[in-house]
C-alpha cells in the first residue's frame, strides 16, 4: 500500500513540476513582449500566481532524491527570471530604461546625397589637361584651403609615373564635404 501512495506521489510531483516549467516558460515569454513593448501592462498578477505556485511545490512532501534535484531546478530558474524580471521593471520605474513601442512600417532612411563625379582625361604629354583639372579642383573646393598649383600637378604626375600610367581617367567628386581624386586606368 505505501509502495502505491509513493508512486502516485512520484506522479504528482512530476506532473507538478512540468507544470511549473511550463507556466515559467509561458510567463517569460509574456515579459518578453512587454519589454518589446507589444503589451502594456507587465504581467503582475500571473507571476503573483506563479509565485504562490512555486511556494507550494517547494513545501510539497513525498519527493525522492531526483525529484527534489528537478523541482530545485525549476525553482532556481523561476527565481533566476524572477530576479531579472523585477529587476528591468524596477530599472523602467526609475526611468533608467525605457520600453520601445512597436510602430507600424518604418519610415524610409533620408536619401543619400547623390555624388557627383566628373572625369577628366590627363595625359602627361599634355600640361593644358593638368591646368585644367587643377581649375575644377579649385571650383569644386572654393572653402577649402587650396594646395599650391605646381605642388599639386607634380603630385599628380607622380601618381601616374608611379603607376606606369602615361594617360589616366582621374574622378574628382565631393564626398563629407571634400573633394575627392580617384585615378582610374
Amino acid at each position: 500500500m505505501d509502495k502505491e501512495k509513493a508512486a502516485v506521489g512520484i506522479q504528482e510531483m512530476e506532473a507538478l513540476i512540468r507544470e511549473l516549467e511550463r507556466r515559467t516558460e509561458g510567463l517569460k515569454l509574456q515579459y518578453i513582449l512587454f519589454f518589446n513593448g507589444e503589451l502594456d501592462v507587465p504581467p503582475e498578477k500571473e507571476r503573483g500566481e506563479l509565485e504562490k505556485f512555486v511556494r507550494n511545490a517547494q513545501y510539497s512532501s513525498l519527493r525522492s532524491p531526483r525529484l527534489g534535484l528537478l523541482l530545485q531546478n525549476a525553482v532556481s530558474r523561476f527565481t533566476l527570471f524572477n530576479n531579472l524580471w523585477l529587476k528591468k521593471l524596477n530599472e523602467i520605474e526609475s526611468g533608467l530604461t525605457t520600453i520601445q513601442k512597436k510602430k507600424g512600417a518604418a519610415p524610409a532612411p533620408p536619401p543619400r546625397a547623390q555624388k557627383v563625379e566628373t572625369v577628366f582625361g590627363l595625359s602627361l604629354n599634355d600640361e593644358d589637361s593638368f591646368e585644367n583639372f587643377y581649375g575644377k579642383y579649385c571650383e569644386l573646393n572654393a572653402e577649402g584651403a587650396l594646395p599650391g598649383k605646381d605642388s599639386f600637378i607634380n603630385t599628380l604626375k607622380t601618381k601616374m609615373i608611379s603607376s606606369n600610367l602615361v594617360d589616366a581617367k582621374v574622378a574628382i567628386s565631393i564626398e563629407k564635404g571634400k573633394p575627392r581624386i580617384k585615378i582610374k586606368k
